[in-house]
């Protein structure tokens, strides 16, 4: 069998499973405000059970009102939560796969701005990525008898509800990880100092919960291997930590990394290398031996890459989160032997952007997720005959949501490949190109007529007359806005720059713009040793990918061949010169090339039609109408789709 290593059935102390997949915890900020879920969740939920996983734990969910972390978090922090409970549990187990639910307390890293408390934690040390200025309360020994208890509560609703297994959140720089790291625990008392009494804490709730559940009933607790942090947790002390929960009785070991100091790791991008933690969790699987079994997470989602390293390094279990996120089904078609239909996570953290601005998570590749409830592509009554013109991913995504429901596509592309902008992008994160070519074989599947190597015109369009038109023509490289003389070096469109080949840049590159494409090639410049000038008229780098770049910017300003320009225009490039001003102060560059950051949208099509005498509607999706990102084309595609199938 295909697979076998991770098809093949497996077992957590007495609770039996389907096979070796664990849908990993993922918040969504799809709760309820008061911590209990809703319809809208159980769907999501649901369509992942019926995609064949075997475990699905929920999300960070937690047990006290002050380590809540986002207003729209599950909470399982008292008795109203039950009912939600039952019915997600029951509907897991309609379609074959068991429930867990994550326990977690923030900590200093709860959100005052969501639970309006001061945050409590081992000792007064704020965290310097959630609420900075929050300064949290050290926990006092009646503190923590109290969260005990309510870890034991928690667990307690928790069976009432049906659920099947109870994991212990221990990674991310939360509070059981808190107490356990030497940089966020510096008490003076029996639960900080030594490692035995840093790891009190976290044994004590074991234990409490162990009591409640018996001794067949599955514990796991997701531990950071490694904090990241300078002073943090290293691999050698999780690993007696490690061994401390195995004699007290833990059934799985769920191996991850980094808090929220070092989120670049938690949230692994495209350009991070398969296997984010491979390395802590062998030495964990190696010390614990077969006494329990090991779960390793991040970027395991390529499933040959995940079946190998199963079997070489012994892992019971794959934790995967995002992959699910991206597609629910992906099981159901390794199952099927056919893997090359997984939609594919492209790790490009739109969900991680929508969480932390408390906005449901929803997903670039796959305009269905979080939606479970109110979309979906069937068939309808009366085809129509629609055109799309762009074969970008906005295009292609219309495309196959419009060849889903029957209808009869056109699609026509000026260039010689699909993909639009992603052609460009895949050289730097390749990744990226996965969900080019898996657009590309969907539209063979559902006999999309493609049309490559034809621009279209308002002619065209009147001539071929279709029943409606989608116009998703992209966007374009920004033109040079600095005043030139006398230039003697070669410059280039975002597009064109990410295109050209490594060995063809020289020792120093003046990006013009910040935004997020153009940080992207300044860190592929960067890696490979090109000094790299970054020129921003704003404060923000990378600003159109919110959080995530915020990341991205703090990870070039480690490069020390990677320098920032905020606030800061370029006037004028002058021989192999680039003159530029920050808050009215001159300096001259001396650089080889230089990189006209920015998009432009192509609107000329579209606002053409629009002035014609054509009588089919015409809409238009992506970037044709603002430069901005793979979520609002994905999500555009599917809205236009809803819209011609009803009208």
């Amino acid at each position: 069998m295909a697979f076998e290593n991770l098809l093949r059935p497996g077992k957590i102390n007495g609770m039996s499973l389907r096979n070796r997949f664990i849908a990993g915890p993922m918040e969504k900020a799809m709760a309820n405000m008061d911590g209990s879920l809703n319809e809208r969740y159980i769907a999501y939920t649901r369509e992942r059970a019926k995609g064949g996983v075997a475990l699905i734990q929920l999300e960070s969910t937690y047990v006290s009102a002050d380590g809540q972390g986002n207003p729209y978090q599950v909470g399982c922090h008292g008795d109203h939560v039950i009912p939600g409970l039952t019915r997600i549990a029951e509907a897991v187990h309609e379609h074959g796969a068991k429930l867990a639910m994550e326990l977690h307390h923030g900590g200093r890293q709860a959100s005052a701005t969501t639970h309006f408390r001061q945050p409590i934690a081992p000792s007064a040390i704020p965290s310097t990525a959630m609420d900075t200025g929050s300064v949290p309360r050290e926990m006092t020994l009646t503190d923590i008898k109290r969260v005990t208890e309510d870890y034991v509560r928690a667990a307690e609703r928790c069976i009432n509800a049906g659920v099947d297994m109870i994991h212990m959140h221990g990674a991310h720089g939360y509070l059981l990880g808190q107490f356990l790291s030497p940089q966020s625990n510096q008490r003076q008392d029996e639960y900080g100092g030594s490692l035995e009494n840093r790891a009190r804490f976290a044994l004590e709730i074991l234990v409490a919960i162990r009591k409640l559940v018996g001794e067949n009933y599955p514990i796991g607790y997701r531990i950071s291997a490694l904090d990241y942090v300078e002073g943090g947790l290293k691999i050698e002390e999780a690993i007696q930590f490690v061994k401390l929960l195995v004699e007290e009785g833990i059934d799985l070991i769920d191996v991850a990394g980094g808090t929220y100091e070092s989120m670049s790791k938690i949230f692994q991008r495209a350009d991070a290398p398969k296997g984010g933690f491979l390395q802590e969790a062998r030495a964990i699987r190696e010390a614990v031996g077969d006494r329990v079994p090991v779960s390793v997470a991040q970027r395991m989602n390529d499933p040959v890459f995940a079946n190998e390293m199963m079997a070489e390094a012994g892992f019971e279990f794959i934790s995967l989160t995002r992959a699910f996120h991206a597609d629910p089904y992906y099981v159901q078609k390794l199952m099927q032997d056919q893997p090359e239909e997984i939609l594919p996570c492209i790790a490009c953290n739109s969900c991680v952007n929508f969480c932390v601005n408390r906005e449901p998570a929803g997903c670039a590749v796959n305009a269905i997720t979080t939606f479970e409830a109110s979309r979906a592509f069937e068939k309808v009554k009366q085809p129509k005959r629609v055109m799309v013109v762009g074969g970008g991913i906005a295009g292609m995504h219309a495309a196959r949501f419009l060849g889903l429901q029957g209808h009869e596509v056109s699609l026509y592309e000026a260039s010689s490949q699909l993909g639009g902008q992603l052609n460009s992008g895949r050289n730097v994160l390749p990744d990226y190109g996965l969900l080019i070519d898996w657009l590309t074989r969907q539209m063979n599947s559902l006999a999309i007529n493609i049309e490559l190597n034809r621009p279209v015109s308002v002619e065209d369009v009147q001539n071929l007359n279709f029943d409606a038109v989608i116009v998703a023509t992209g966007a374009s490289g920004r033109s040079l806005k600095a005043e030139e003389q006398d230039v003697t070096i070669p410059y280039f469109d975002v597009f064109s720059a990410l295109q050209r080949p490594v060995s063809e840049w020289k020792e120093d590159v003046a990006i013009l713009g910040g935004d997020l494409a153009s940080c992207w090639l300044a860190k592929h410049l960067g890696k490979y040793g090109v000094n790299v000038h970054v020129i921003e008229a704003s404060a923000a780098f990378a600003s159109d990918w919110q959080y995530n770049g915020t990341l991205l910017a703090t990870e070039l300003g480690s490069y020390k061949n990677i320098f920032l320009y905020p606030e800061s225009t370029a006037e004028l490039i002058s021989g192999n010169q680039v003159i530029i001003q920050t808050r009215g102060e001159q300096t001259t560059l001396t650089v080889s090339d230089v990189v006209v950051g920015g998009r432009v949208p192509n609107t000329s099509l579209y606002e053409a039609l629009k002035h014609s005498n054509l009588q089919s509607p015409v809409y238009t999706i992506g970037d044709a109408i603002r430069a901005r990102n793979l979520f609002s084309a994905s999500q555009e595609a599917a809205e236009v789709a809803e819209k011609i199938s009803i009208y």
